[in-house]
């Protein structure tokens, strides 16, 4: 629909009903709001309260008791005044009433498009629904809350005539429903309208009154142009969109997942569902079991489920755990020789979606039992401190390897210890807390080359290799040798690097 068609539509005009529950009509205000709305042209007041005193130009009644003529036009257009009053004390309105006022409204805009209502506030359904009908817009101004709340539960026919509220209050919700849903789905929310006071500001209400309208045609009729171009070429836009994946493809994120069991790809990444291991008398069976679950379930152990896979440990291979503690240890004595199994019962997924990175950064520490004792943590929270890399845990001395081929630079800080960084095009990789630094600053490294051992230094409760993984950028807030560089996820750093670039 083009505009011109819109402002036509509007300039149609039609019947405009006012409802003062609780209170007398403001004649002087609802003038200014005609003169505003009209233009200067003629307009028509309709007085249905039959309380209006003064001389009467055509009776109210008369409207819906017989057909205005030609005749009666021409009087009506040869009066000075600009308002056409009415009085009838009750109306109780016939289909074929209706008829004739719906009929007398026609003639009457021919001096005007804009016919204004004044509209009785007691009885609204026996008196004046068929008003509603044939009306293009109520507007309430309630005095008596619970009055307006009434004329509006009450009248079945203003679920479909467009509504404007002229109070910042709601009646009930529980004791009106059908009222509170009618203004709440109305104008009546707009922020114009709740700053506008129709009494004071009569042209800038007439703007928001033709703007609504105009709204309300526009519902029932869209408006040609962006629609009518989106329908149009609906067809190409959608091989387009289905076709962007293809031509820009995005990094895929990888996450946990419950939706199969992966039994043979956990033994592959585990070796095999058990392995056997042979203690020296100084090794605890709390140590090698959190590299166990670790192995087999890439789990962050605590003491609950360390306490708990020893015993079901030593009772599988038929050992009595009592008689080896030792404080809060298990060791057996040298030459003892325990079966490890996978924990059934402890949760699977999270091998399922990083038993592979689990593997790749324990394999990284040239040490039989290494396993992760904290993950990445970009931000701190009630159960866990902000941690910028993945912490592996081995014994004190054991060689750190290189992951891939590289550039060596070296650190020191009071926190991370002696670090070593690995840095080539697109990314680096730092270990912290080292003992020993086995490459210079600048040296090119090769895979697997010995780069470090595993120590203590900085801030450290134990031996362990803080691992910290970052994307080469120049708007880093990091910095390792020359470049600068932005934190990343090490489990994430593993997906997007290791698999296409090592």
């Amino acid at each position: 629909m083009q505009r011109r068609v819109l402002n036509y539509l509007y300039n149609q005009g039609g019947l405009v009903l006012f409802a003062f529950p609780g209170s007398e009509p403001d004649y002087e205000a609802l003038e200014n709001f005609a003169l505003a709305a009209n233009a200067g042209a003629r307009f028509i007041v309709l007085d249905m309260t039959g309380k209006r005193d003064g001389n009467t130009c055509v009776t109210i009644g008369s409207l819906f008791d017989h057909f205005l003529s030609e005749k009666s036009l021409e009087q009506i257009q040869s009066m000075e005044g600009k308002i056409v009053f009415g009085g009838y004390e009750k109306l109780s309105i016939s289909e074929d009433g209706l008829r004739k006022f719906y009929h007398n409204l026609e003639i009457l805009k021919k001096i005007s498009p804009h016919v204004v209502g004044i509209l009785p506030a007691e009885d609204p359904e026996n008196s004046c629904k068929y008003l509603f009908e044939i009306a293009k817009l109520v507007i309430v101004e309630p005095d008596d809350m619970e009055a307006a709340a009434v004329y509006l539960e009450d009248s079945p026919s203003m679920k479909k005539t467009p509504l404007l509220w002229m109070s910042r209050l709601k009646p009930n919700k529980k004791r009106f429903p059908k009222a509170y849903k009618a203004i709440k789905q109305s104008f009546s929310n707009a922020k114009e309208l709740k700053k506008c006071d129709w009494k004071k500001e009569p042209e800038k209400f007439a703007k928001i009154v033709t703007l609504y309208y105009k709204a309300t045609i526009l519902s029932k009729n869209p408006l040609d142009g962006l629609s009518k171009v989106f329908r149009k070429f609906f067809i190409p836009i959608l091989l387009v969109t289905v076709a962007l994946p293809f031509i820009w493809p995005t990094d895929l994120d990888i996450s946990s997942s419950n939706l199969r069991d992966r039994m043979q790809e956990r033994n592959r990444l585990s070796v095999a569902p058990s392995f056997e291991f042979t203690f020296d008398g100084k090794e605890s069976m709390q140590r090698i079991a959190r590299y166990a679950i670790g192995r087999f379930n890439a789990v962050i152990t605590n003491e609950k489920m360390i306490k708990q896979y020893v015993e079901e440990t030593l009772d599988d291979n038929g050992y009595n755990a009592k008689d080896w503690q030792k404080g809060n240890h298990t060791i057996p004595p040298e030459g003892t020789v325990v079966k490890f199994s996978r924990p059934d019962n402890l949760s699977r997924a999270a091998a399922d979606s990083i038993g592979a990175a689990w593997k790749y950064w324990t394999s990284v520490v040239s040490d039989s039992v290494a396993y992760l004792t904290e993950f990445y943590h970009e931000y701190a929270t009630s159960n866990q401190r902000q941690h910028n890399g993945i912490d592996v845990a081995s014994r004190q001395g054991a060689r750190i390897l290189a992951p891939f081929a590289a550039r060596a630079w070296t650190s020191r800080d009071e926190r991370g210890g002696i670090i070593i960084g690995l840095v080539r095009e697109k990314d680096v990789v730092i270990f912290m807390h080292c003992d020993q630094l086995l490459y210079l600053d600048g040296q090119e490294v090769m895979p697997g080359d010995p780069i470090a051992t595993v120590g203590v230094t900085g801030h450290t409760t134990g031996p362990h290799a803080h691992v910290v993984t970052g994307e080469i950028s120049r708007n880093g807030n990091k910095r390792i040798g020359n470049v600068k560089y932005k934190v990343i996820d090490p489990m994430t750093w593993f997906y997007k690097y290791k698999p296409s670039q090592m």
